[in-house]
């Protein structure tokens, strides 16, 4: 039997889909490393550069949902070159900006393609493999979910202290020439649906509704949560969201069918998979600023430290994917979220006197037990879903799940910044001049080696230090929490069953959320 016998694609269409879509991924964390140097060089505050992240991350997040239709009706071969085409010119002119406004503008265009890659990828991948080979197909494209992501940092670190910035959108743009000509000579011919129709008020509601969502959510953490300017953005966000929810729910064609969430096992895998981005996104938020913040380690070091993590991911994905064709999701969501959990509550105790090499270990275990769970535990919904509804099912987990991860990276961004804020507070409000007096004359000049002249602005320092070492901690609990969650939520997945177009009457759409639970 032939390697496309056997898995319903060629290596090279394989390799090809998931080159493109490992590049999308990729693009999204090494720009965060190159945020300082951008500032430099277009002389650009904080606040100005921050745009380049938030920009890419509104159009991605207000996009996806409309993937599903897309593929459908422009066929999913077309739609993910078009957006192939898309995102690697956008990079080239991000690379080539002369200004903030430019940069801001370029990777908005870029993202416009960079919203379709993942999902139209992931539905291309899942609908060509046969059934009981799905898991070993997902296991190897979330290599690019899972691998990208963490390689990201170690890329952009030497690159832009080594090399030249711009390479990190420069790079992309052979890489996206050949995966453009191989996806287009390697995969078939993918024909839409004339018939299918846009949901034109599903889609302006959604439009409007994840644009505020999501600039409140990036923007809650510097601007403050009782911000009038959040506090608006998040009641537009619940006004849109809940017509697009009444809309999608009513309409015979949704743009994102709500209603595949009436499939128990589609849904349970839904919220696992999110609560699981959350747990994932919210350590590679944390652990890069104490890395770099607390311990002086450069954005190189900090990227070497994640590597082997990443790596161990890379390595563990296929091989979960195989397991999953064996003995389907819950065994290894188990044991992958019982690792995740149990290095997560060790994570909370993280501190100055770790080592290099305790946090590496520690964070390449952690790895492994997302590399065992995120698959397989996506694979298992998307096999609850009729096979005609696959590009609206991943359009659908891709949105839940991008949502999931900007609402837990701006509640923990909040949890460390509120409690650092009131931790140092709380410190410095129990100092006093005889405080002061009796740690110079005591313990103070032991650990700082100051003079009375330098005690005072040290010691604000080191509470700092101390502050925000606590803030973290408080941050890392709630990950430890929604771990726990997911631990919980894995055992409603079942056990391993046929996927839906192999089931009596899989084919049928579910009439409503109610209506469909029964199996």
């Amino acid at each position: 039997m032939s390697f496309k016998e056997r898995f319903g694609m060629s290596p090279v269409a394989m390799i090809s889909v998931v080159l493109g879509v490992f590049m999308a991924i990729l693009d999204n964390t090494v720009v965060n490393v190159a945020i300082p140097k951008m500032m430099s060089v277009f002389a650009a505050s904080q606040n100005e550069i921050q745009w380049v992240v938030t920009a890419y991350m509104l159009v991605t997040g207000m996009l996806t949902p409309v993937s599903g239709y897309l593929g459908d009706r422009f066929g999913q071969k077309r739609v993910y070159l078009f957006a192939l085409a898309v995102f690697t010119l956008g990079s080239a002119m991000a690379g080539f900006a002369w200004s903030t406004d430019t940069m801001i503008a370029f990777r908005v265009f870029q993202a416009v393609g960079g919203a379709m890659l993942m999902p139209t990828s992931m539905a291309i991948m899942f609908s060509m493999s046969p059934p009981e080979r799905r898991g070993t197909i997902m296991g190897i494209w979330g290599i690019a979910l899972m691998f990208a992501p963490a390689l990201g940092p170690t890329l952009s670190g030497y690159l832009v202290e080594y090399v030249d910035w711009r390479l990190i959108f420069y790079i992309n743009v052979p890489i996206g020439i050949l995966s453009f000509f191989l996806v287009s000579a390697s995969l078939p011919a993918m024909k839409g649906s004339k018939t299918e129709k846009l949901d034109v008020w599903g889609f302006a509601t959604s439009l409007i509704g994840f644009f505020s969502l999501l600039y409140a959510l990036s923007e809650a953490p510097s601007d403050g949560w009782g911000s009038p300017t959040i506090m608006a953005f998040l009641f537009l966000a619940v006004v849109f969201l809940s017509l697009f929810v009444a809309v999608e729910l009513t309409t015979e064609s949704p743009m994102l069918d709500l209603r595949l969430l009436g499939r128990r096992v589609f849904l349970t895998a839904t919220i696992t998979s999110s609560l699981i981005s959350v747990a994932m996104l919210g350590v590679l938020f944390i652990l890069p600023v104490f890395l770099q913040d607390s311990l002086g380690l450069s954005p190189l070091q900090t990227g070497l430290l994640t590597l082997p993590g990443a790596i161990v991911t890379a390595i563990t994905m296929p091989i979960s994917g195989y397991l999953f064709d064996r003995f389907g999701a819950r065994a290894l969501g188990i044991l992958g979220l019982a690792i995740t959990v149990i290095t997560s509550v060790f994570y909370t105790y993280l501190n100055v006197n770790w080592t290099f090499s305790m946090i590496m270990v520690l964070y390449t275990l952690r790895s492994l037990g997302m590399g065992l769970t995120m698959m397989p535990v996506s694979t298992a919904g998307l096999n609850d879903v009729p096979k005609h509804l696959v590009s609206r099912g991943t359009a659908l987990q891709n949105t839940t799940r991008n949502v999931a991860g900007s609402i837990g990276t701006a509640y923990l961004s909040t949890v460390m910044q509120t409690g650092a804020s009131s931790d140092f507070v709380r410190f410095t409000g129990r100092l006093s001049l005889q405080n002061l007096q009796l740690l110079h004359s005591s313990v103070m000049p032991s650990v700082f080696g100051v003079t009375s002249s330098g005690l005072l602005s040290n010691l604000v320092s080191y509470l700092d230090g101390v502050a925000f070492q606590t803030g973290m901690q408080a941050a890392l609990i709630v990950s430890v929490i929604v771990a726990t969650l997911a631990f919980v939520s894995v055992f409603f997945i079942g056990k391993k069953r046929l996927p839906a177009e192999l089931q009596q009457g899989g084919h049928a759409r579910p009439k409503s959320p109610i209506a469909a639970t029964a199996e």
